[in-house]
Parts: structure tokens; C-alpha cells; sequence
């Protein structure tokens, strides 16, 4: 499908043409306590992670179920930097959600897309949070992020903290998060 010289020329089609996609939204304590209060994944476009096209290429021996750990991981990393980036609490958050394939561009990048609506509450599904005792790692982790950017092996193998696998929350235990 072209795009070219028609409306949204230059834009990436979206991942399907019908249905929801599953996205992996990046984000901190403090985002998810603004989505506790306005019902809304905000402000739209959302950057996220969803099993795209690329992904399946380039890893065709995975599952579904691999896939979507791959882009868990990788939202839970983008987490960690928005976490640097607003020297939020020191825990990595990732809301799961379902999007309307026709809201969700690809990026051109193995997991990575923009979600160019809101996402209400409604439609998130999950919640992964780190457990408080992954804090000290997390704070260590932050640290080392500029040494991962630069290509550091070392420095990517601390700041993808696999030792510390996120909690899985259903939205309505939000409330208990926050406490």
C-alpha cells in the first residue's frame, strides 16, 4: 500500500489494517499515578513497543510468547530512561494495552511504534511494575546508562536488569501500587 501524494504522505501505514494491536507503553510511578487519576494513557502520540513486522523477521524462530517478552523488555528498558530522564522512583513501570491497529504506526524499528490516541483506561490490560526490592539495582542501573548508550557490553548487561523480572498487576490493583 502507497501512500505517496495522498493524505498522510510520508507516514508509515499502521501495523494491521483491522482489529487491536497489544502495546507496551513505557512508563514511570509517576505515569502511572496520572493514569489512576485521569483514566487516560496521555498525552497522545504515545511512544510504545508492540511485535511489529520487524520483529517477527528478524526473530522468526520465536513464539508469540517470546515476542511479546522481547517487547516487554524492551519497553521496560525505555522505562528505565524515562525514569533518568525525570529522576522518577527508581522502579520501571510498563502498562499493557489494546489500540486500534489504525492508531498504531510502526516505527521501522524491530518493537518500537507511536500510538497517535489517547488510550483510556477501559482498554489497558496489565500493569508491570518492578517489586521494591529491585530499588538499589534500578538506582545502579541509572547510573550506568550513558556507558549502555555509548556501546558499553558491560554497561548493557547491568542497565537490562533480567535478574529482576517485573510483577504483573491487573489495572483495577493500581490503587494498591500507589499506596
Amino acid at each position: 500500500m502507497s501512500l505517496a501524494g495522498g493524505a498522510g504522505a510520508g507516514r508509515r501505514p499502521p501495523l494491521r489494517h483491522a482489529g487491536s494491536v497489544r502495546i507496551y507503553v513505557p512508563t514511570t510511578v509517576a505515569g502511572l499515578a496520572a493514569l489512576h487519576s485521569t483514566g487516560r494513557l496521555a498525552p497522545a502520540p504515545l511512544s510504545a513497543h508492540a511485535v511489529t513486522p520487524e520483529l517477527r523477521r528478524s526473530w522468526s524462530a520465536a513464539d508469540d510468547e517470546e515476542l511479546e517478552y522481547a517487547v516487554l523488555m524492551a519497553a521496560a528498558f525505555d522505562s528505565l530512561r524515562l525514569i533518568a530522564a525525570t529522576c522518577g522512583e527508581p522502579r520501571r513501570v510498563v502498562v499493557v494495552a489494546e489500540a486500534d491497529d489504525a492508531d498504531v504506526t510502526g516505527s521501522g524499528e524491530e518493537t518500537a511504534v507511536s500510538v497517535r490516541v489517547e488510550v483510556p483506561i477501559s482498554r489497558c490490560g496489565a500493569v508491570h511494575v518492578d517489586d521494591a526490592d529491585a530499588e538499589g539495582e534500578i538506582v545502579l542501573a541509572l547510573g550506568r546508562l550513558p556507558d549502555a548508550a555509548a556501546g558499553d557490553e558491560r554497561a548493557l548487561a547491568d542497565v537490562s536488569l533480567v535478574e529482576h523480572e517485573l510483577m504483573w498487576f491487573a489495572t483495577q490493583e493500581i490503587p494498591d501500587l500507589l499506596g
